[in-house]
């Protein structure tokens, strides 16, 4: 596990070494539920907000999904997500819709001092650069890391207990890339979060986003804060599983 700590920081202060600063970070909000439904089956939700800059653009995202919880450790989601992507031409701030089907694993353990979750998800996506133009398919996978460390001596979390929080998101494009990058995109984060009650969690996170721009390795950079709130049952997933 301490491999993979040194892995996260990283992943966290080393960007690419042509990568183009964001300058001040942005705001992005994101609230969450993993709720119940009948046997091993609970539905996923999640609103999400993101400011964005003049580099990138900003985008506002709605997930509903559904998880079969195949063991305390294993779960299966299938979904949809609907989001609106602000971009910035010419002075004029024009928003497109995009659409996109999503499949996950995910692997927690939520059992010991540090708490880890793995999680692998593919896309399928339909894109438009602009209002007039057509949708544009385009897949990818994105796998995640997340680790997550009670403050509290023994390893106990409970309500009202505090806990360190980092992470690392990598997205990766398939089929004809055009001169892009296959590694199309990173996430790194590390912050603080707080138990709030038995199912519900807040976290503040810095996050720190790098976008490939072509097949030279040349890249955008964006800092950014991020505030999470999320809800779950069993109420240790909250941790672990986002």
């Amino acid at each position: 596990m301490k491999h993979f700590f040194a892995l996260l920081v990283l992943a966290l202060w080393a960007g690419p070494a042509q990568a183009q600063s964001g300058g001040a970070p942005v705001g992005w909000l994101k609230l969450s539920a993993d709720l119940p439904l009948r046997g091993r089956w609970s539905m996923y939700s999640e609103v999400e907000t993101r400011q964005g800059n003049a580099q990138l653009t900003a985008q506002q995202l709605g997930r509903l999904g559904f998880r079969l919880n195949v063991s305390p450790n294993l779960s299966l989601t299938t979904g949809y997500v609907l989001a609106a992507n602000e971009f910035t031409t010419r002075g004029d701030i024009i928003t497109t819709p995009e659409h996109r089907f999503y499949q996950e694993v995910a692997v927690a353990d939520a059992t010991g001092a540090i708490r880890a979750s793995h999680r692998l998800r593919a896309e399928e996506r339909w894109l438009r650069t602009a209002p007039e133009t057509a949708f544009r398919f385009a897949t990818r996978l994105r796998y995640q890391l997340r680790l997550v460390v009670p403050l509290r001596a023994g390893g106990l979390l409970p309500v009202g207990g505090m806990f360190l929080v980092a992470g690392n998101e990598v997205f990766a494009g398939l089929g004809q890339r055009e001169g892009q990058s296959f590694l199309e995109e990173n996430r790194a984060s590390a912050g603080l979060g707080y138990r709030l009650s038995h199912r519900a969690t807040l976290e503040m996170a810095y996050l720190h986003q790098t976008q490939a721009a072509g097949a030279a390795g040349a890249s955008l950079a964006r800092n950014a804060v991020q505030l999470s709130v999320a809800v779950a049952t069993p109420a240790r997933h909250a941790l672990v599983r986002r």
